[in-house]
This record gives C-alpha cells, sequence and structure tokens, in this order.
C-alpha cells in the first residue's frame, strides 16, 4: 500500500551481490543470542552496511547448503510481526529496497521517497512485489533551497523516516522498528533473540556503532570518530554478563538505563565530556550520534515519545543550520532529535561493550583495523564477528 499515492512500472535490476552476500551473510549469522538476558558465546552481529556485503562475499566458501543445514534457529515470544522496517529511499535506489526483500521476508517495512511522482515512476516489477513484501510507502521531499553545500538531498527523509512510518502506522502496530539506510541489511533471527529479553514499552534507542568527538577541538576524521567504544551510553535495563565487574577497554562506564536520559547519562558521565548532571550540555557534541548505514533498532515505548509536528519543525530548522556549528547529516539529525526532543540517549546491547573485537552493528567498519579500507579486509571482517 502507499500513503497518499497511486500504485506504483519497468524492469528492475537488482544488484548481484545485495542478493548473493546477503545470503551468504544471513545464513551464516542466524545463531547468535539466547532469548535470556546475558550475552551469548556464538555469533552476535545483527546489522551491516552495503560494504560488509562484498567484503565477507569475498572471504565465504560457495557451501551454501551446508550454512542452511547448520543454522536451525530457536523461537521465542517475539516474531517478525512485531518488528517494523523504517527505510529512507528515492526513485533511483529502489533497486536497494528491492533486493532487500530477500532477507526481510515477512518483515513490513515502511519505504520513504522523495515524491509521488517517484512513487508512480517505480517500475512494474518492483510495484508486483509491493504486497507480498508487506511494504507501504510514505513521501518526504528532498531538501531544496537554504542547506550547506555538503548535504545530501535525501538527508531529512532520513531522520524523519521512523516518524513517518510511527504517524502513519501507529506505536500499536510493532514493537519494535528497525532503522537504517536502504543499503543496511539485518539479520533477523539475531534481532529477535537480542531483543527477546527486553521490554518494548521502555524507551530504547539501541546501537553500538556511535560517531564521538570529546571536544569540538578535535580533529573531524570519519576513519577515527567511529565507532568510538569511549562514547557516552548506557547498557540495557537488567542487563548481565558473564564479564561485568571485569576491567573494560571503555573509556566510559556504561550504567543499565532504565530508560537512558539525557539527565541519568550525564549523571554517569565518568569522562566529564558533558560537564556533569547541572551542566549536561549534550548539544556541544554535535559530532555525537549513531551511524545511520549501521542501523539502530527503537522500541515502541521510545516512540511514543514523539510528537510528530514538534519533531518536523525541529528537522527542517536543523537541516538551515551553520554546518560549522552542528551535524546536519540525515543520521545526525535523528539523534538529536532524540537526545534534545525526546530526552533520550542511545543504548549499547551489551555484548560488544564487554568484549573490544566485537562489533554488533556493521562489524565491517573499525578504524582501530588497519587491514584493506577502514578495517574492511574480508577475514578482519569475519574475525570480528565471533567471540
Amino acid at each position: 500500500m502507499i500513503k497518499n499515492a497511486k500504485t506504483l512500472p519497468h524492469r528492475l535490476a537488482v544488484p548481484g551481490c545485495c542478493f548473493v552476500a546477503g545470503v551468504l551473510l544471513t545464513l551464516l549469522w542466524t545463531s547468535s543470542f539466547k532469548p535470556k538476558l546475558q550475552a551469548s558465546a556464538e555469533m552476535p552481529v545483527v546489522s551491516a552496511s552495503a560494504d560488509a556485503f562484498n567484503k565477507v562475499a569475498e572471504a565465504l566458501s560457495t557451501s551454501t547448503q551446508t550454512l542452511i543445514q547448520n543454522n536451525v534457529t530457536e523461537s521465542g515470544s517475539l516474531t517478525r510481526d512485531d518488528l517494523l522496517m523504517a527505510i529512507p529511499s528515492s526513485l533511483g535506489r529502489l533497486p536497494l529496497v528491492e533486493a532487500s526483500r530477500l532477507w526481510r521476508e515477512k518483515t513490513r517495512a515502511f519505504v520513504v521517497v522523495e515524491s509521488i511522482t517517484a512513487i508512480d515512476a517505480a517500475p512494474s516489477k518492483f510495484k508486483a512485489g509491493m504486497a507480498a513484501a508487506r511494504e507501504e510507502f510514505g513521501v518526504y521531499a528532498d531538501l531544496q533551497e537554504g542547506p550547506p553545500a555538503w548535504h545530501k538531498p535525501g538527508d531529512a527523509r532520513a531522520a524523519m523516516a521512523p516518524f513517518l512510518a510511527n504517524q502513519s502506522l501507529g506505536t500499536d502496530s510493532y514493537k519494535w522498528m528497525l532503522y537504517g539506510d536502504d543499503d543496511t541489511v539485518f539479520y533477523l533471527d539475531n534481532v529477535l533473540r537480542m531483543l527477546e529479553p527486553l521490554d518494548h514499552t521502555m524507551p530504547y534507542f539501541i546501537t553500538d556503532h556511535i560517531w564521538f568527538l570529546r571536544s569540538l577541538t578535535e580533529e573531524v576524521d570519519d576513519n577515527r570518530m567511529h565507532p568510538a567504544r569511549s562514547a557516552p551510553r548506557c547498557l540495557p535495563c537488567n542487563y548481565q554478563d558473564p564479564l561485568q565487574g571485569s576491567s573494560s577497554s571503555n573509556e566510559f562506564d556504561a550504567p543499565q538505563g532504565c530508560p537512558c536520559t539525557r539527565q541519568f547519562l550525564c549523571a554517569h558521565d565518568n569522562l566529564g565530556v558533558f560537564g556533569g548532571a547541572d551542566v549536561c550540555n549534550v548539544k556541544q557534541h554535535n559530532w555525537y550520534f549513531g551511524h545511520g548505514g549501521a542501523g539502530a533498532i527503537l522500541s515502541s515505548g521510545l516512540m511514543k515519545l514523539a510528537s510528530f509536528d514538534t519533531v518536523k519543525l525541529f528537522v527542517d530548522r536543523a537541516m538551515q543550520g551553520d554546518p560549522s556549528k552542528t551535524v546536519m547529516s540525515g543520521d545526525g539529525v535523528f539523534s538529536q532529535v532524540l537526545h534534545t526532543v525526546m530526552d533520550i540517549m542511545p543504548t549499547d546491547p551489551g555484548y560488544g561493550y564487554y568484549r573490544p573485537h566485537i562489533q554488533m552493528f556493521d562489524p565491517a567498519w573499525r578504524k582501530d583495523d588497519t587491514s584493506g579500507s577502514r578495517g574492511k579486509h574480508p577475514m578482519a571482517v569475519i574475525k570480528r564477528m565471533q567471540v
């Protein structure tokens, strides 16, 4: 179904890397989190950017049948019906949306494009699969006038996509929203296991892939700034891990947030980056946000805090701001909405927090790994998925 638009004509070519490598990755990582509030001893990756597709595919053998036979998943009370995908995209990138139907089978998706015209122009092959893929569509226009020159046209749409999905479908229609770029893949069995012990009614913004500058005087370098293990964050409420109490490689001592509000995190700021509970100046740390390409998971309890009109006003104003004073990317502004409007800070899933070689959201990007571009050597990526 398309919101406020006609039915969608023309043929789409689906990129082979997304299908082939996406299949391999999904098969490889289906066994990880057990449905209990503790870390698993298997493979905990829950998401990856498009770069991971190609890199891991280079390293994997072609024995996919063995992978299929060896991946028997355990079921809990959560199912794919409890999930909702929020996907910002555009007419030119609909091949990526189509390719993602393979791994998000039986999971609802709300796709946000630039205009009704873009939806009308979508190829017939794409439209033919919409119902089976459980897709609905919304519209948020490209940036037009006044934004800084380094903006991408879809940045405002990327920031607004979860709020559009929530407004259109309602918070009672899902428990967890999976939010990422249109080339982000989630490994849904792992996602369900990770979320099983968590309370979806509590406000959660879940990711372990965070951009962070401790000071605005630091050099802006994306190879160094994310994923930043020193970034302030909480752990899930009542999280338990066998490594709790042991020495940690993390500079920030993450508390358990029930929920992880801005004031709560400032009160537990052992690094002093926010000035403590009395000052709690989060806004000055503009390079502090969840990485959009790695994806994030949002609880329905979080989205119930959102007033659509208030969020839209904030996003539209932020996108017209001074890039020397604030981060204006779609993922940056989305995080600013959570911090400033909704008073919620990021929660780390926990497993990788105590295991520095593990990155649960997009393991293909590691600034501290010099093997290949940005640590994306295929075997290094696979190593970071294992305990």
